[in-house]
């Protein structure tokens, strides 16, 4: 029954904060790792690129292009919200430690499978290529914005709980 309550909460989750929040009781249901005080910025990066995570820093940078571009090409909300997981699960393992993108996907996979379930689209995004998912992801990759940052306010809120 956890499954399907994860499963329902991710499909309806509104904001980065509250699916982040998910990432991290899945990682440390199935990892027992743990890490607090990250931040999220909207950032005008390659497409080639969906976020990235500087070893060392307490960001994750998400490419607000490609992020937009999912948002276009998503019939639901629920698939929308599984590419955020995914891409912040992702990050999050990276601010844990772990340096390999194989070893990230392979440990995204099994993470959301036990979250989630095994064959969710967000641990099949994990493994596979986006533009599987999103095949018009290719005809949209040209768009690009003006080159801003922008820091998400509510993240990871419940480790910040002392920032106004």
């Amino acid at each position: 029954m956890a499954l399907l309550d994860n499963r329902r909460a991710l499909s309806s989750a509104e904001g980065f904060d509250v699916i982040f929040e998910m990432v991290k009781v899945a990682t440390e249901r199935s990892l027992k790792m743990h890490r607090a005080g990250l931040t999220l910025v909207l950032g005008d990066i390659p497409n080639s690129v969906g976020a990235y995570h500087e070893m060392g820093s307490n960001a994750i940078v998400m490419n607000r292009n490609v992020l937009r571009i999912v948002e276009n090409l998503s019939k639901s909300k629920a698939k929308r919200n599984a590419y955020v997981f995914m891409i912040l699960l992702h990050e999050y393992l990276h601010s844990l430690g772990y340096t390999s993108d194989r070893t990230v996907r392979d440990l995204g996979k099994q993470v959301t499978d036990a979250y989630l379930g095994r064959n969710h689209i967000a641990g099949e995004m994990a493994v596979r290529p986006l533009d599987e998912f999103f095949p018009e992801m290719e005809t949209l990759a040209g768009f690009r914005d003006k080159g801003e940052y922008q820091t998400v306010r509510r993240f990871d809120s419940s480790s910040t709980s002392y920032i106004a």
